[in-house]
């Protein structure tokens, strides 16, 4: 799922087929009687695994862009298992993807590759365009070759890194399977740099696709974990360097498929933008047998971890455990306008992978964990149970930030778990909305007079609809993002200095550098002494290319913040801040009535 301006979402999904790792007779008779593995109901004249969903609207359009021609579709299009990552411009970079090959759409055989594919989504073209080719396979031979299952991530360069995945649809005895690398895509000339290795990726070989990273704060290295593996590289020399393993403590390796949630903590100038990386949450393997002896063996039996670890990236010298007040497989991770954290979905049982109607995860966990890193370990709110969600959201599962403050879900395919003959495909949005939303007469932007475009280390003005400015404890932004199997590259808070204050604006300092905040488009968010965000974040560009224009500043608009503002800014819990109360979920058949299954792999 990738967010957009304007509050719409690109949504993926598999092309439906039926699988063909299902070899118990009584279920694939089953499955070829149910009907459910025909193509996507909402298709039209041409077949497509894309569809944009405008969430003002309610209404969606299939975006055709896979070749019609076979010798074109051979290295280009299928879009699904890519990464991708918002660029500097506000366009989306997609790399990799998977493959199909003859599939009959009304009456005509197509054949899709993606898995070399670079492609880009523009706003002005509302599709994707092929612009690079990931190398060939060993020898030319592309059997094993491109990347299924890599991670994208934008750099404070502007340029992308896509890193690692396999070269194949899972195949984790095959070692030709393995891309230990990663390769820089540069926007400017729509060209690859060649691919350099990654030892910690060649080290975590099968249990290693779509490794988390993340840019750290201060030294601009990329902070990379998979398996139970932590390394960073240095981009200006290359060096990678090994970083501390991941206890071995029964839990499995956090990379598909027995992933868990990873974020940053929010990166605020009142600590020097000290980091804290999360991992939480995965597969305990010391409660359920698993399908064999190797590393990769699946465990739809074992339980899933309430265990969470975190630690500091930029000097990595300990991981550091807690718990979650629930266990979860494969949860999302969303940050949020007051910099806390909320933990969505997953599965009590079991983990990622299989096809459509053949699970490995069961058990859904439908609540909302809040979490508050200003709270200290072991304190009530650090770990917040809020509502609970109607639709469970396992295996492919969404869940991206709006700029209203609410949180839309989607996808999760095999949700028959309970019914092997029941519909494994998930077609429903729903809309979680955070505690804060509930508290009455939130500000409110002045959208029209926020600065469209900013740069690094400018003052400018936050102005609102109102005299709320004395009220404001604190002005973030927070990164418009892309997510798929509990990876979201581009997430990530920061939170600016407020250096003035006036009856209706503020002044404040945007983020220092590109480490800091990475160049491209981001939501600006204010939030009360309440704990009450802006009702509508502003969308601001982010780029050291933007020109710098510092805003003007009267002093004799100066006010004091009031009491309430300083009480919250030193870190007393918000009067009224909704800490008590849960929040709550949309009822789904109201949101996207007959809308494109949100499964984005």
């Amino acid at each position: 799922m990738l967010y957009l301006p304007g509050d719409k979402i690109v949504i993926t999904e598999r092309i439906h087929v039926l699988p063909t790792d299902q070899y118990d007779p009584a279920i694939m008779e089953a499955f070829r009687g149910s009907g459910f593995y025909n193509d996507n109901k909402n298709l039209g004249e041409f077949l497509t695994d894309t569809a944009v969903f405008d969430l003002k609207t309610k209404q969606f359009q299939m975006i055709d862009y896979i070749p019609k021609v076979e010798e074109v579709g051979k290295n280009q299009g299928y879009a699904f298992c890519m990464g991708h990552s918002h660029l500097a411009d506000g366009s989306i970079l997609g790399a990799g993807g998977d493959q199909f090959w003859w599939h009959t759409y009304k009456g005509v055989n197509m054949t899709s590759d993606g898995r070399r594919d670079v492609r880009v989504w523009t706003e002005e073209s509302n599709t994707w365009t092929s612009v690079a080719k990931m190398p060939p396979g060993p020898n030319g031979n592309n059997t094993f070759s491109g990347r299924w299952y890599p991670t994208v991530i934008t750099l404070p360069d502007e340029k992308a890194m896509i890193l690692g995945g396999h070269t194949v649809y899972y195949d984790p005895a095959q070692p030709l399977a393995n891309n230990p690398t990663y390769e820089m895509y540069h926007p400017d000339t729509k060209q690859l740099d060649p691919p350099k290795e990654v030892e910690m990726l060649k080290k975590t070989f099968p249990i290693n696709m779509y490794p988390m990273a993340h840019v750290l704060p201060k030294s601009g290295k990329v902070w990379f974990v998979a398996g139970h593996e932590s390394a960073s590289v240095d981009l200006k020399t290359g060096v990678e360097t090994a970083g501390p393993a991941l206890p071995q403590d029964g839990v499995l390796g956090r990379s598909f498929p027995f992933a868990a949630s990873n974020f940053l903590t929010p990166l605020t100038y009142r600590n020097n933008y000290e980091s804290t990386f999360f991992t939480c949450g995965g597969v305990d393997s010391t409660n359920g047998k698993r399908d064999g002896d190797q590393p990769y063996a699946n465990c739809p039996t074992c339980p899933a971890t309430d265990k969470c670890y975190h630690i500091n990236p930029e000097n990595p010298t300990q991981w550091t455990i807690e718990k979650m007040p629930l266990a979860r497989s494969q949860p999302l991770a969303v940050n949020l306008p007051n910099m806390k954290v909320a933990l969505i979905g997953g599965t009590g049982r079991g983990h990622q992978g299989g096809n459509a109607g053949t699970p490995y995860n069961f058990d859904p966990v439908n609540k909302v964990v809040i979490f508050d890193p200003f709270k200290p370990t072991g304190d009530a709110q650090r770990w917040a149970v809020a509502a609970e969600a109607k639709i469970a959201r396992q295996y492919h599962a969404t869940a991206v930030l709006r700029t209203d403050g609410s949180i839309v879900t989607g996808g999760g395919d095999v949700q028959n778990f309970a019914d092997i003959n029941s519909d494994p495909y998930e077609m429903r949005l729903e809309v979680y909305s955070p505690p804060y939303m509930f508290i009455p007469n939130r500000p409110s932007l002045q959208l029209e007079a926020v600065p469209k475009a900013i740069t690094y280390g400018q003052t400018f003005v936050v102005p609102f609809a109102g005299d709320v400015g004395p009220s404001i404890m604190s002005v973030t932004m927070v990164r418009y993002s892309t997510v798929t199997h509990t990876l979201n590259t581009d997430q990530r808070v920061v939170e600016l200095k407020i250096t003035k204050y006036g009856k209706n604006k503020l002044l404040v300092e945007s983020p220092p550098d590109a480490n800091v905040a990475v160049p491209g488009p981001w939501m600006l968010w204010a939030v009360d002494n309440r704990g009450a965000p802006v009702m509508e974040a502003a969308t601001v560009s982010l780029r050291a290319s933007n020109p710098k224009e510092d805003a003007a500043w009267d002093e004799k608009d100066t006010v004091k913040p009031d009491q309430a503002t300083l009480d919250a800014q030193s870190g007393i819990t918000p009067a009224g801040s909704g800490a008590l109360r849960l929040g709550g979920f949309a009822a789904a058949s109201s949101l996207i009535a007959g809308a494109v299954a949100a499964l984005l792999l």
